[in-house]
Formats: C-alpha cells, structure tokens, sequence
C-alpha cells in the first residue's frame, strides 16, 4: 500500500517578486519636500578668509535671500501636500512637483559651484598677500539641497515602477 507524503509547508510562489509598497514614493516625496524647504532658503555659499591669527566668515549666498530659494522652498512646499492630499491624480502632481524641483535643485547647484569659484577668484585678485587662506564652498543649505534631489530622485523611480507593477498586475 502506497503512503502520501504530505508537506507541511505551504505552497509558495516560486518568483519571489514584491513591488514597491504604496507608501514608499510618497515618503519619499515629503522627505525631500522638507529637505527641499530647509535648503532651499539655507546657507547655499560660505566664504571664510584666513588672515595673520584670525578666521572670518567674509561673505555668504543664502537660499533667503534669493528669488530661486524661496521657489525651491515653495515647490517643496507643494511636493508635500501633492503626497498628503489623497486623490486619483495626486500621484502624478507629485510625480511632476519632484521632477521639477530635482530639475531646479541640479541647476541650482551647478551655478552655486561657478558662484563660489568666482568669489574665490575675486578675493585672490583684490586681496594679493593679505590674507593666508581663503574658501569659498557650499555651505550647509546647498548639500540639503543634495540631499533633496537625491530623496525627490528616488522618489520618481519608486512611483514609476510602482505604476508599471500596477499595470501588469503585480500590485493592488
């Protein structure tokens, strides 16, 4: 007589695929939100110069006191509330807002690079030997703007293939 081996197991989907969780993309889109308001009106350039025994921070850019600073901050502003109000569409507005913020944020910081060498460059030029050492680099606000840009970033690459996932029917 023939016995059936009977396995304790459940029966498991072989693929092993899971997608993205729903919530994934628009944690993502209001950390960089957040991220985006702090380093969009922050400290984007510092200057310090060194002279014989004394450091002075001799000038600095800030988000502030820019009309760019306060869009980046205003569009961060507006990627949080497209990932905390819930309707059919908000999925795509915040999809739109974390493009075009990672799209500002990236010229942004492109400029401020060129900004603080031509600060450095004048400096040297006006200042000759009188001082020791001088820097001109981004300051706190401009790498949250990094940081923004990289969560906004990541934000989109989660949403779309959640969308595609949704689409074949991996997810509900």
């Amino acid at each position: 007589m023939a016995q059936a081996v009977v396995d304790p197991r459940p029966a498991s989907d072989t693929s092993g695929y899971a997608t993205f969780s729903p919530r994934l993309a628009p944690s993502f889109i209001v950390a960089g939100g957040l991220l985006a308001i702090a380093g969009g009106l922050g400290l984007w350039v510092r200057v310090t110069s060194v002279t014989a025994g004394t450091v002075h921070q001799s000038a600095s850019l800030t988000g502030a006191g820019s009309v760019t600073g306060w869009f980046i901050a205003a569009l961060g502003i507006a990627a949080v509330a497209a990932s905390i109000v819930r309707f059919p569409s908000s999925r795509w507005l915040g999809l739109a807002v974390s493009i075009a913020v990672v799209t500002l944020i990236a010229l942004r910081v492109a400029d401020l690079s060129r900004v603080a060498s031509t600060m450095a460059f004048r400096a040297g030029a006006r200042a000759g030997v009188a001082f020791t050492a001088y820097h001109a680099g981004f300051g706190w606000g401009a790498w949250v703007l990094t940081l923004a840009a990289v969560a906004l970033s990541l934000s989109v690459v989660v949403s779309l293939l959640r969308w595609l996932d949704e689409r074949k029917g991996y997810a509900t």
